[in-house]
């Protein structure tokens, strides 16, 4: 964490003497709040916390190409739990050059470290709590075309995730990893072009989510892949209605997926945005799709997404929000399902263009095949946002 304080302070004093990097800013965040259920699970136990984060984003224009850098830090304090205390250090840098009057190349490289931790077992009149250190990489390279009034482009993506070993508050307790590393492969092609007023695509997406074999049986945790086709149409209608929707088909396989589940599953996403007048927006969502990546379940899961929010601006500077999500999961390595809602209330009060101060309240309610393991949450937190 001290060592990113040095970076930023340093890029900072460049920008400063260095007209080159003037497009840079600082963004900023600090709050404090209380959950219900800090750890999210059934053990159901309350805690405050605090929270801050800091980031420098900024970019470099050059003849022909453009540069971008991010640089983030930010931590959670839960002073009832301090193995749950949470600190992240990392960046980003993006490169995007014109070959052509026609084609860009687009490149970008990424790494994260993270520190946090979570309750391992909870019994009468004792915690065991562990706190581990995961590191995220990802890189993409990206290519897009202009060509016969349309725009085709292709995607290459490798995102990687190393698990740290957990350490134990109980003594005695051998650190050990508990969860499995694994990389995920991501290969997205397709075309957009103009269509009766809007814009049609066509996309076709390759994902191979692989585990070490060392990790497999012992972490339980399994490859898998998808490939998925998708046809995609999206249009403003006037200046208040904007709509996106995308139909498709997705095939996942593994070799440790069971001969009765389906490999076929629907694919969908869908938009829809209103602003009756001025400062209002009321926003529909709606997806489904299979995720290989940061799941519960070993393999995949086949999820469904429903969301709906109102966004009010009442003043210049004062906002509110409302939104209501259900997220539905269908777990394709056991025979299992989990059921998310989760109600959400902003308000946002701003201090100046740059500045605002943010009072969030959140509810979240789980439901899943096994009763015993269903649980509930409420956080309420304050915070001051900005940039400069």
């Amino acid at each position: 964490m001290r060592y990113l304080g040095g970076v930023i302070s340093a890029v900072l004093a460049l920008t400063s003497h260095d007209p080159a990097f003037g497009d840079s800013t600082v963004d900023y965040s600090a709050g404090i709040g209380r959950s219900s259920n800090i750890f999210q699970d059934t053990s159901e136990l309350p805690a405050s916390f605090s929270e801050s984060r800091l980031g420098l984003r900024g970019s470099l224009d050059l003849e022909s190409s453009h540069l971008t850098y991010r640089l983030a830090a930010g931590a959670r304090r839960v002073g009832a739990y301090r193995f749950a205390d949470r600190k992240s250090v990392g960046g980003e840098v993006g490169y995007a050059i014109d070959l052509s009057p026609a084609a860009k190349l687009t490149l970008k490289a990424g790494v994260e470290a993270q520190r946090d931790g979570d309750l391992f077992l909870a019994l009468p009149g004792t915690l065991i709590g562990y706190s581990k250190t995961d590191l995220a990489a990802n890189a993409s390279a990206g290519l897009s075309i202009e060509h016969n009034g349309g725009r085709s482009h292709l995607t290459a993506s490798l995102a990687g995730l190393q698990h740290g070993k957990a350490h134990f508050t109980l003594p005695g307790l051998n650190p050990t990893r508990l969860d499995a590393d694994d990389t995920l492969l991501d290969l997205t092609g397709g075309h957009i072009r103009p269509l009766f007023g809007g814009e049609a695509g066509l996309t076709l997406q390759y994902r191979d989510n692989q585990v070490p074999k060392e990790d497999r049986e012992t972490l339980e945790s399994f490859p898998a892949r998808a490939l998925r086709g998708s046809v995609a149409y999206g249009r403003r209608f006037g200046d208040s209605v904007t709509m996106l929707a995308e139909l498709g088909l997705v095939h996942v396989d593994s070799p440790y997926l069971g001969d009765s589940v389906r490999r076929f599953r629907p694919y969908m996403k869908g938009q829809l945005a209103w602003q009756p007048q001025d400062g209002l927006t009321l926003t529909a969502r709606l997806a489904q799709d299979i995720r290989l990546a940061d799941i519960d379940d070993p393999l995949g899961e086949d999820v469904r997404t429903l969301g709906l929010s109102v966004e009010k601006a009442l003043t210049d500077r004062l906002k509110i929000g409302f939104g209501y999500g259900q997220d539905y999961s269908d777990w394709l390595y056991y025979d299992y399902r989990t059921r998310t809602h989760a109600l959400s209330a902003s308000m946002t009060v701003g201090i100046n263009q740059r500045h605002a101060f943010v009072l969030d309240f959140s509810r979240l309610l789980r439901r899943e095949s096994d009763p015993d393991e269903n649980f509930s949450t409420s956080v309420v937190a304050a915070r001051i946002t900005g940039a400069f």
